[in-house]
């Protein structure tokens, strides 16, 4: 692995340009019960963790 942190997504920055950033970015978390939350925890941390890459990737946190 290379010196930056493995990322479930790969490296896609080049791929994104103005236009896409125009567009508006949603992140939709998934409803789950709490007994999945406590089950999978590291599918909750990804999920939330799509809120950084947008954010990462241009786009407003708002």
């Amino acid at each position: 692995m290379n010196a930056r942190a493995w990322q479930p997504w790969g490296a896609s920055e080049s791929k994104i340009t103005s236009r896409h950033r125009d567009r508006m970015a949603v992140v939709y978390v998934r409803q789950s019960s709490r007994q999945q939350v406590l089950e999978h925890r590291e599918s909750t941390r990804l999920q939330y963790a799509l809120v950084e890459r947008a954010a990462g990737l241009g786009w407003a946190r708002s």
